[in-house]
């Protein structure tokens, strides 16, 4: 029986290990599945320091799948693994390798996680891009029988008497739709890169407007809300609109995560030094893990249950703050609620 370690030392000359030790990509010199020597770009990758913790040890350890027969030779796709650590995307190239009477294998190991990260995230962009032009062309399909519903809710609520019941379910009808109208316009802004309809805008009644509007919200109905809003708040120039996108998926995006129980602090500050207004939203809610804290802004990101977020909402706002020169950032333990901080400077972005 092929004993691997004696193998090494007595048909390998110590010129090829001092050769295979020097590679700069990973590598390793193995029986059929057996470890018989690792170089130091190998032992790197997987996250160990010594020679003697790889030493006899079985590939499968480290690379999965590994076939049970006989190596599969050539290149193909693999992962890596590393233990506690995250696995990685991997390609590995397995090669004969004579060793007098007997044939040991040779793997060069090439670690493709980053660049497959890229490429998850052109395929994003490339699926953004084909949802903005979905976005533009359904909003622009819905606007026109919002407005006549709009039109004739207003002409009917002109006609009651405001102590009419009637009078009240009217204006629910004109409040739901309004705010379908905002959907529908946050649906035209998604994917553009800027806008032309810039304003100074009042964070502080954008804020009282939009609550105004989800108040009845079935995620919010048992939420105990306090608003902390800095009087006086200076204004910002911007996008109006889009700024209440930021602020109803901020809001809504809480009480879906406190599943409609909790609180909500909703507060606006001004932060001197930095001229800069700030928007503050923190929950009770079930908090966030740090490995999807990580990826909260990616476009079709979602914690949510298959059917009820598309991941999306997010993305938007960050792309929304990012278009108005500021900066949004998200605090998150898990057990312990998430707070996000939108900050956008009074001089213009």
């Amino acid at each position: 029986m092929l004993n691997p370690i004696k193998t090494i030392t007595r048909e390998l000359t110590k010129d090829f290990i001092e050769f295979w030790r020097h590679i700069t990509q990973p590598g390793v010199i193995h029986s059929k599945d057996t470890i018989i020597f690792a170089n130091d770009a190998f032992l790197a990758l997987f996250g160990h320091q010594r020679p003697e913790d790889i030493l006899g040890r079985h590939m499968g350890e480290f690379i999965s799948p590994w076939p049970a027969d006989n190596p599969r030779l050539g290149w193909r796709s693999a992962m890596g693994r590393r233990g506690n650590a995250p696995n990685l995307d991997i390609e590995i190239t397995c090669l004969p390798l004579l060793a007098g009477d007997n044939i040991l294998y040779q793997s060069l190991i090439r670690n493709v996680s980053e660049i497959r990260s890229w490429e998850d995230k052109l395929l994003q962009a490339e699926r953004l891009t084909a949802m903005g032009r979905l976005a533009g062309e359904i909003a622009h399909e819905i606007n026109n029988p919002l407005g006549g519903i709009l039109l004739y809710a207003n002409l009917i609520r002109e006609e009651l008497p405001q102590e009419n019941q009637a009078y009240g379910n009217v204006g629910k009808i004109i409040k739901l739709a309004t705010r379908c109208r905002i959907i529908a316009k946050g649906l035209l802004n998604f994917g553009k890169s800027s806008s032309k309809s810039y304003a100074p805008v009042d964070l502080n009644q954008v804020i009282k407007e939009m609550y105004s509007l989800i108040e009845g919200h079935h995620v919010l109905r048992n939420v105990d809300t306090k608003m902390r809003l800095k009087k006086e708040l200076p204004h910002f120039m911007g996008d109006k609109g889009q700024i209440e996108q930021v602020v109803l998926n901020l809001i809504i995006n809480a009480g879906e995560a406190m599943d409609g129980k909790g609180n909500l602090v909703v507060e606006t500050d001004y932060l001197e030094e930095q001229r800069a207004v700030c928007l503050i939203v923190k929950d009770t809610g079930p908090g966030i893990s740090g490995e999807n804290l990580q990826r909260i802004f990616e476009p079709f990101f979602t914690t949510k249950r298959p059917g009820k977020g598309t991941g999306l909402g997010l993305s938007i706002t960050h792309g929304i703050v990012q278009r108005h020169g500021g900066k949004i950032t998200v605090e998150s333990e898990p057990g312990k609620g998430t707070c996000f901080e939108v900050k956008i400077s009074v001089s213009g972005g």
